[in-house]
């Protein structure tokens, strides 16, 4: 009887790999402090809007967490899928926050635009990483 890590998709390793791409991009806008436009470097997390240090300190840390579930998924491992289940709710949670509560501010209105544009792609990932996870962790015992 096969065990349980041969039930994962290979597009779910595909999707990890393209997470540890996306880690390293982070990483290195966060260490070289790259930005677009030569603008101060700006993040997001949970709606909450951060600048300089402070950004690149926030744009670090969800690398880490890209990385992290990156490899539990390629390890087969459930808190790789859980972990990033998580990540992806707060993703869609913070532009809910940040569109909602920077709706009518005139100097984010570009900001706005461009979060409300992403959120589709945002919620179609999410939605992929719920599809395939969920008879995976259905599956598995803890």
């Amino acid at each position: 009887m096969p065990d349980a890590s041969d039930r994962w998709p290979r597009d779910l390793g595909i999707f990890a790999g393209l997470c540890i791409l996306w880690a390293a991009v982070l990483l290195m806008r966060s260490i070289f402090n790259l930005s677009a436009g030569g603008a101060s470097i700006e993040d997001v997390i949970l709606g909450v809007k951060f600048y300089g240090d402070h950004a690149r300190l926030t744009m670090a840390l969800q690398a880490i967490v890209f990385i992290a579930f990156a490899v539990g998924i390629l390890m087969h491992q459930r808190w790789g899928l859980i972990l990033a289940l998580v990540y992806m709710t707060q993703v869609i949670v913070g532009h809910v926050i940040f569109i909602g509560s920077n709706l009518g501010v005139e100097a984010q209105r570009v900001h706005v635009k461009i979060a409300s544009i992403e959120s589709p792609v945002v919620l179609l990932i999410a939605l992929y990483v719920v599809y395939r996870a969920r008879p995976i962790l259905r599956s598995l015992s803890i």
